[in-house]
């Protein structure tokens, strides 16, 4: 399942919208129970959490939870999260390794209780603090379940990165490069392969803009993204997508290195660069995910 390119943030109180959101057939669904529910609606969301997963585990679509912020009231979350079919759970405002470390033994019980194997549903620490961006490869591998870090590529509507880093964001986005690269770079220094980028900030219908930040996200070294609007869900899939330039572009290297190695070289000369075999990884995974 992973990695999953393009996700979108649903609010879990309106299960009319998950129905919705399949439609556009995204990687998977992010059920808020978090900053998009009213906080008179969270009972509800939790309540309707079980159905819309197994509606999304039906449609092969992957489940996650963002939950709120660690406190006394998590387990009480988890309890109505998981559920077979569950992916893994978003943690907002993921401030330490303690946090990440206690989060994944409430899951185990959980799991059990649910009759899942353990360690069934991964860990995506959102580091919406000071502190959790500060020590974010710490939060990467503080469990095995850690999938990536949970960034954000933001437009001027500024959010709680913004917040708490003390940037003004803007759509041109040079204030947020040294953030979103070095969460990228602790994710997988954690051991957590898989970041994924929130994609917020800008007008709906500003689809041009949207790609520009999903853009930035994939060419920063997001591994996905996650999106607020059923109408970026295809953009995100396309910016993602090998095209076809590219297809074209690394099975000739391929083919150019194979030559190369019948002939006894270990480095090839390929449209003006020398290749050798620190660049074939690349090439295969892009012709990997192109079929």
């Amino acid at each position: 399942m992973w990695p999953i390119r393009a996700s979108l943030f649903v609010p879990a109180h309106r299960p009319d919208w998950v129905a919705k959101a399949l439609r556009v057939a995204p990687g998977g669904v992010v059920l808020d129970i978090e900053d998009s529910v009213p906080p008179e609606h969270k009972p509800a969301a939790m309540a309707q959490l079980h159905g819309e997963i197994a509606a999304l585990k039906a449609a092969g679509v992957a489940a996650f939870v963002r939950l709120n912020p660690m406190s006394e009231e998590t387990a009480m979350e988890l309890k109505a999260a998981v559920t077979e079919g569950l992916t893994a759970v978003v943690l907002p405002k993921a401030s330490s390794a303690a946090e990440i470390a206690a989060l994944a033994d409430l899951l185990s019980y959980f799991e059990g209780r649910a009759g899942l194997p353990h360690a069934t549903v991964g860990i995506l620490p959102l580091p919406e603090t000071a502190l959790g961006m500060l020590h974010a490869a710490d939060l990467a591998g503080a469990s095995p379940r850690v999938k990536g870090l949970h960034g954000a590529i933001s437009g001027p509507v500024s959010g709680d990165f913004a917040r708490a880093f003390g940037f003004r964001a803007t759509l041109e986005g040079s204030e947020q490069l040294y953030l979103a690269s070095k969460l990228v770079l602790d994710s997988r220094a954690g051991g957590a392969m898989y970041p994924i980028a929130g994609i917020f900030g800008t007008p709906i219908e500003d689809t041009a803009a949207a790609e520009r930040m999903i853009r930035r996200a994939k060419e920063i070294g997001y591994s996905g993204v996650a999106v607020m609007h059923p109408s970026h869900v295809a953009i995100a899939k396309a910016v993602y997508r090998p095209t076809a330039e590219e297809r074209a572009y690394f099975q000739g290297m391929l083919d150019a290195f194979a030559a190369a190695e019948k002939a006894g070289l270990g480095a090839v000369r390929y449209h003006g660069a020398m290749v050798d075999y620190a660049m074939l990884a690349l090439a295969r995974e892009v012709l990997a995910e192109a079929t």
